[in-house]
């Protein structure tokens, strides 16, 4: 008997059932997917440079948007357009890829009991990037320099895009926890399972921005987790 074989035999008929709609509906899903792709790909870089011509004219800037990289733009447009099209097993959003690469990892530093550790690592390897901020600040007497250097950046940018984020003034910045969506599909598939948003927030994002506000010689205060409303606020308070 074939793996596969054995694999029907040991699921129930919920499972079955479960496993035969999303197998259905990620074939024809993936069909529609491929052509959609494929015609889009077929005009990629005109649609990127329809695109910076629109939001040239849509906000009045003068510069070169994208700088002579329609093809590169192009994919981009195109990998954003194919993740609206995922919608097997549930709606994909934008972040999706860097959330699931997070968790694999979060998930590993809990299970190992390595998650300190690679909180200190990632903390020490944003020291170069984030302390030449003191001398801006010193010279400018901004300390919002300090929380647009881990807000500015793509990394944050990114991993927010799901659901944005709002500035409430250059010095304080909320946003709403990423992880739950990806972790409940995870959790249907026994992924993650000793995972949950309250355990990230306090055991990674929020010492991982302490750690980044010494470097950056202020404190990042940040709210405590709550479970009815997952918004974190971020303060930038300068030194006394």
């Amino acid at each position: 008997m074939s793996a596969a074989g054995k694999m029907v035999e040991s699921m129930t008929e919920q499972e079955k059932a479960r496993a035969d709609a999303i197998m259905k509906g990620w074939l024809a899903f993936n069909a529609n997917a491929k052509a959609n792709e494929d015609a889009f790909n077929a005009k990629a870089e005109e649609i990127a440079a329809a695109v910076a011509e629109l939001v040239a004219e849509k906000t009045g800037i003068t510069d070169d948007i994208i700088g002579g990289r329609e093809a590169e733009f192009g994919r981009l447009l195109g990998d954003t357009f194919r993740t609206f099209q995922m919608r097997m097993p549930y709606h994909h959003q934008a972040n999706d890829a860097l959330i699931k690469e997070q968790l694999k990892t979060i998930d590993w530093g809990f299970q190992t009991g390595n998650m300190e550790a690679m909180v200190q690592h990632d903390i020490a390897s944003m020291y170069e990037i984030l302390h030449e901020r003191v001398y801006w600040i010193e010279q400018t007497g901004d300390y919002s320099l300090a929380l647009d250097a881990v807000t500015t950046p793509t990394c944050f940018r990114n991993l927010t895009v799901g659901t944005g984020f709002t500035w409430h003034s250059p010095m304080q910045v909320s946003w709403r926890s990423p992880y739950q969506r990806i972790l409940e599909k995870g959790w249907l598939r026994n992924i993650w399972t000793s995972v949950t948003e309250k355990k990230i927030h306090e055991e990674w994002t929020v010492p991982r921005f302490k750690g980044y506000a010494r470097h950056l010689e202020v404190d990042l205060e940040l709210s405590p987790w709550n479970d009815d409303d997952p918004t974190i606020t971020m303060t930038c308070i300068p030194p006394a």
